[in-house]
């Protein structure tokens, strides 16, 4: 390795593009050395806004892509996700590569440089942790950037972040943290670990838990997109919705009796996932929450100067609502809604 180690993020995306390119911003401005950026539908616009920028490596995952990477395009999104950072691995020029989501950014002034220094040379990855975004009930949103962070999960029924029966763990997306992996050593990476072997291999390689960087976690810019995921999947991979765990279940149930009404759709996510003030200064005082701005409209100019991006709710939902409606209609001729 060299004195200064380089280091880099791979994502699949298929995002409004304010967030992608405030993902690449922010990355590109904490010192990633490359950025993969795959995009899950080939013919995205955000492709050409990306291709000019000399770190940012843009592949379009059309069907000669997958005809040289794969038997076939995988049908679940996550096996996607898994071969496509695998490929990034075997193509970049860097000595880690860490594999996330587009909605997953490490939280602001992390030292990334410091972390990999140390890592003990028996690693072959290491796991860095995620926070994740909560919001402030009765605030209103005026950036997807807004709210505060959940910062402790317990594990069980009992935590305090517990908001509902809908989120009975306090999380309302994942709490396994994503994988940074040092790179020419052939590692196959899936979603929160990687395997010398076949990806479901149940041996996991020795890992260094991060404890100098971690990510922070948008599990729904608004509440739309956090539908959306529920959505998405309903009309791609149908037969996968019987197979949540049954919390998930109880959201896609009462998602699908809210599509129609905006307002209820909102009540639902907060219901979720947000905290009144008084119940947000408790958790900050007991060390479960964090409330520090996440803004990456510095970023955003330096990296794409003359470049306006909007990061209102309302212009991100136009942009993501064509997609949603194309999926809703794929569901329902799915009949499952």
């Amino acid at each position: 390795m060299t004195d200064k180690p380089r280091w880099g993020i791979v994502a699949t995306v298929a995002e409004p593009a304010p967030l992608v390119l405030a993902f690449v911003a922010h990355h590109l401005s904490l010192g990633a050395s490359e950025i993969h950026i795959y995009l899950d539908e080939a013919n995205d616009p955000v492709g050409e806004a990306l291709d000019w920028l000399p770190p940012v490596h843009v592949t379009r995952c059309d069907m000669d892509y997958w005809q040289a990477v794969a038997p076939r395009r995988p049908r679940r999104h996550n096996n996607r996700q898994s071969i496509n950072a695998t490929h990034a691995q075997s193509v970049c020029n860097l000595d880690y590569l860490l594999s996330c989501d587009a909605d997953e950014f490490l939280r602001p002034g992390s030292n990334v440089e410091a972390q990999i220094a140390e890592i003990p040379d028996w690693a072959t990855w290491t796991k860095v942790f995620n926070l994740e975004r909560t919001m402030v009930r009765g605030v209103p949103q005026n950036s997807i950037f807004d709210g505060a962070f959940k910062v402790h999960y317990q594990g069980r029924d009992d935590t305090p972040l517990r908001t509902s029966d809908l989120a009975p763990m306090g999380f309302t997306g994942h709490a396994a943290g994503k994988p940074m992996v040092r790179t020419k050593i052939g590692m196959n990476i899936g979603i929160h670990v990687p395997r010398h072997g076949h990806i479901k291999d149940r041996v996991v390689p020795p890992h260094y838990p991060a404890d100098q960087i971690e990510l922070i976690h948008f599990d729904g810019l608004t509440p739309l997109h956090w539908a959306g995921k529920f959505i998405r999947q309903a009309a791609k991979t149908p037969d996968r919705l019987a197979q949540l765990p049954p919390f998930r279940i109880a959201q896609w149930r009462k998602i699908a009796a809210c599509l129609n009404d905006d307002a209820a759709l909102r009540g639902l996510y907060d219901d979720v996932n947000a905290y009144d003030t008084a119940r947000l200064i408790q958790l900050e005082e007991d060390g479960y929450v964090v409330r520090e701005r996440f803004d990456p409209t510095a970023a955003l100019q330096s990296i794409f100067p003359g470049h306006s991006v909007d990061l209102s709710p309302k212009h991100f939902d136009s942009l993501l609502r064509p997609r949603i409606d194309q999926w809703l209609r794929t569901a329902r001729k799915h009949g499952v809604l």
